[in-house]
């Protein structure tokens, strides 16, 4: 996956693991779960992890809590919820039209797609729309979005077809933020030459991506992954993005450990991050220990690398591998980014994320000051999050 960002300040959030479509946009659970409740009996939806409230819930973060208006965040998973949602929202006009962040997730096949119909065009003022469903043939597509229109939409993320989004897109003249979570294959994307003038935020396809950037203010870009361990997949990317017309400021960006020079190439087609992530690629077992030469081995050479980005200030690794041994590894962390870090004057911050995926990983956040040099900001054993993106 890459993500490319533009001169929008980052957003301070969280990553879980997860599927890699839906990798970049989970944020942090927070200790007190939210629960939804709606209706008069209260019932509460579920606890819900925050990933699913992207735009809506991103603009009002710090006065999202229990007291929250429970209608404004609707999350549906399967159709017995959708049928209690629609009882409440036809016996009382006002609960649709108060919610502002609707996301259907089926992990099984829908039966009843005119009540999902029904359901959509009631959401008259939402801002989030999230629509995922399994095994939907694009009939079934055209007759859930078939001449659907909304007046506030800014987030949209959705496995559609192409063809069948198009019509759909071409009235979103407010959106912002687009998440794609299939692509057209070969040939053109049915995207191609769509005109969204507030479009700031897109994640799609190796394919596609290009003709949703195209003609449209895009700050921020999200490539999805062609394939686990694709060694096709990194070079892919960086192409992607000497193709951006954008001046790119904040990037994560999976990569395979046997890439080398991966930092110059990244500096040769986004030289003014200020903000970069690097995820190593998770690689099927061959059944055999094979030690690999990662791009920091050489500490020097990585060091310099580093520094061509003069306007760095954060920076993530995720590995699988140890960076240090066990053994008093936060002191050896230290001397380790001090070796880094050495010409790269603006990197302030730095997230070490190592072992990854294993029962032993450690996530650690160091921060650098003039007087104390690099210190320990948060600590995480056996993390499910990291708070750089």
């Amino acid at each position: 996956m890459v993500t490319a960002q533009g001169t929008r300040p980052m957003a301070e959030s969280s990553i879980n693991k997860g599927p890699p479509s839906l990798y970049i946009y989970r944020l942090r659970k927070c200790k007190n779960a939210i629960q939804l409740v709606y209706g008069p009996t209260l019932r509460p939806l579920s606890g819900i992890p925050l990933f699913l409230m992207r735009y809506y819930t991103r603009k009002a973060a710090s006065n999202l809590t229990l007291s929250t208006p429970a209608t404004e965040i609707v999350v549906i998973r399967n159709e017995d919820m959708l049928s209690q949602f629609m009882a409440r929202a036809s016996c009382n006009d006002r609960i649709a039209l108060r919610v502002k962040s609707f996301h259907v997730n089926f992990t099984a096949t829908i039966t009843g797609l005119g009540l999902l119909r029904k359901c959509i065009l009631l959401l008259q003022n939402i801002e989030d729309l999230e629509l995922h469903l399994v095994k939907l043939s694009p009939s079934s597509w055209i007759h859930v979005l078939h001449r659907v229109r909304f007046k506030k939409l800014q987030f949209f993320s959705s496995n559609c077809p192409h063809d069948v989004l198009a019509p759909f897109l071409s009235a979103a003249s407010t959106m912002r933020s687009l998440q794609l979570l299939v692509g057209c294959g070969s040939g053109q994307c049915h995207l191609e030459g769509r005109a969204l003038p507030l479009l700031t935020d897109v994640t799609a396809g190796n394919a596609c991506i290009t003709s949703v950037v195209d003609n449209n203010p895009v700050e921020r870009v999200v490539i999805i992954d062609v394939g686990i361990c694709d060694n096709l997949a990194f070079p892919f990317a960086i192409k992607s993005l000497s193709a951006s017309t954008s001046t790119i400021t904040t990037l994560h960006i999976d990569f395979d450990p046997d890439h080398r020079d991966i930092l110059r190439q990244l500096h040769e087609v986004a030289p003014e991050l200020t903000a970069l992530k690097l995820v190593e690629r998770q690689c099927p077992a061959s059944g055999r220990f094979v030690r690999r030469r990662r791009p920091w081995n050489d500490a020097f050479t990585w060091s310099i690398d580093l520094s061509c980005f003069t306007q760095l200030h954060r920076f993530l690794l995720r590995t699988p591998a140890a960076l240090v041994n066990e053994a008093d590894a936060e002191s050896k962390e230290k001397e380790l980014l001090t070796v880094w870090t050495t010409k790269s004057a603006r990197l302030d911050y730095v997230t070490l994320w190592y072992l990854a995926d294993s029962t032993a990983d450690i996530l650690r956040l160091w921060r650098r000051s003039f007087s104390r040099g690099w210190t320990v900001l948060a600590h995480a054993s056996s993390p499910s999050w990291d708070q750089f993106l």
